[in-house]
């Protein structure tokens, strides 16, 4: 079966552009704020002076020649580590919260099969699993291993291994390969913004806290807000985690109705320039 017209398979450049993309946004880009918020912090804890910022930028300015391209290089190496830590602190917490919640909610892959067969129908929905058989372990008459993870097994962004673990990057990487323009590669790269935010916003509210010169106000306010924040921006995580899985299952069947439709669409014999009157 020929795919459907503009699902063609993903350059490995548009790939490469992509994780790229990922690790600037979530890694190197708020790393570098850690770095520059945990330099002020460590410098009023050394120097404890009243103009810590100031000191810390007349510092760098005495920076010359030769000093400048290794001061880049280090700040670049340190970012990208600190940032990395920072994103896996993230995604820890994640799965932390993802593990309360998870004991009162429905499980994402499951209600999202449920919804596929109610729109599509059984038989359609048959003839998908038939395709893709690790679908089956959707289906109640099926046994799953969901309920005791290998947890010997690594898995990455705070996820649980197990048969819906691999459902989800099975759907995400045939879409990305075979239909990217169903792909859910924007919404891991807003978890992966949000998530990495977390730190920086904390360490902010610290240095707002232990800094002279900051108002009294935001003393008493920058940690209770910065913690509203973060919170705030882990339901917002955990609700595009649960986007995430039910639009990538969602997208493989509409990927392979697409393709039906593409092969039995009728074609007509008539050529474009006889349609010109």
């Amino acid at each position: 079966m020929e795919p459907v017209s503009g699902l063609a398979v993903k350059s490995a450049p548009s790939r490469l552009s992509s994780y790229a993309a990922i690790y600037l946004t979530s890694v190197l880009l708020p790393g570098a704020v850690l770095v520059t918020e945990l330099v002020v912090l460590c410098v009023h804890l050394v120097r404890r002076g009243r103009s810590d910022i100031a000191f810390t930028l007349d510092t760098l300015a005495d920076v010359k020649g030769a000093g400048t391209f290794v001061l880049v290089l280090a700040t670049v190496a340190a970012s990208f580590v600190v940032g990395y830590l920072s994103r896996e602190v993230g995604f820890k917490l994640t799965a932390l919260l993802e593990r309360f919640t998870r004991r009162n909610a429905a499980p994402t892959l499951e209600a999202s099969w449920t919804r596929v067969r109610g729109s599509f129908g059984d038989d359609f929905a048959e003839r998908l699993a038939e395709l893709h058989p690790i679908l089956r372990h959707l289906d109640p008459d099926e046994s799953r291993r969901d309920g005791t993870p290998d947890r010997d097994l690594p898995v990455g962004g705070g996820h649980r291994s197990g048969d819906s673990l691999n459902l989800f990057a099975y759907s995400k990487l045939w879409l990305r390969g075979r239909a990217p323009t169903l792909s859910v590669d924007i919404i891991e790269t807003e978890i992966n913004i949000l998530v990495s935010t977390l730190l920086p916003v904390l360490v902010l509210a610290l240095d707002a806290t232990v800094l002279s010169g900051t108002p009294v106000v935001l003393k008493i306010l920058a940690l209770p807000c910065a913690v509203l924040i973060c919170v705030a921006i882990l339901i917002s995580v955990l609700r595009l985690r649960k986007i995430e899985q039910n639009e990538a299952l969602r997208n493989l069947a509409f990927d392979f109705a697409m393709r039906e439709a593409e092969a039995r669409y009728p074609v007509s014999d008539r050529r474009p320039e006889e349609d010109v009157s």
